[in-house]
């Protein structure tokens, strides 16, 4: 009779093992896809930093690109004798100076000369002849990340 009373007992307390084990499992699993949903959000976040990042930059860099197609018009049409002057000499590291500048953030030119062209990066001002290879830059264009912020005006022949 005894055997009995402990093995019903036995029984049962295998039963709530197996119900504790379950809830445990349960609660392991919610813990474990919990912690999966913060690190998703924590990786959002990151992500969402880093665009309000790139278009902060991309707001900046095209009022900058104006004033750096001045500033290279001024460099091109400068005469040899200013050219090698201490002056002219200054004007040519600053703008080294600068396109490292915009290097670093992530803006980049478009090439252009003797490339094909190619309608994702360059926009056709006048088509001289028959090829689709570039022979003159009208204006430069830009990626910046990667992405086309200004296409390239170009004359193709």
């Amino acid at each position: 009779m005894e055997d009995k009373k402990y093995q019903k007992e036995i029984e049962q307390l295998k039963k709530e093992l197996e119900e504790e084990s379950k809830k445990t499992e349960e609660y392991l699993n919610g813990w474990k896809r919990s912690k999966a949903d913060y690190l998703n959000l924590e990786k959002e976040i990151v992500e969402e930093k880093i665009r309000f990042i790139k278009l902060a930059n991309l707001e900046f860099v095209l009022k900058l690109l104006p004033i750096l197609d001045s500033f290279k018009k001024l460099i091109e049409h400068l005469s040899p004798e200013i050219k090698n002057s201490d002056w002219g000499k200054g004007l040519l590291q600053l703008e080294k100076q600068l396109e490292k500048f915009l290097e670093e953030i992530g803006l980049e030119k478009i090439k252009t000369i003797n490339e094909k062209f190619n309608p994702f990066f360059h926009e056709v001002v006048e088509k001289k002849g028959e090829g689709d290879k570039i022979i003159e830059e009208i204006d430069m264009g830009f990626l910046l990340n990667g992405e086309v912020i200004r296409p390239a005006k170009v004359v193709i022949g």
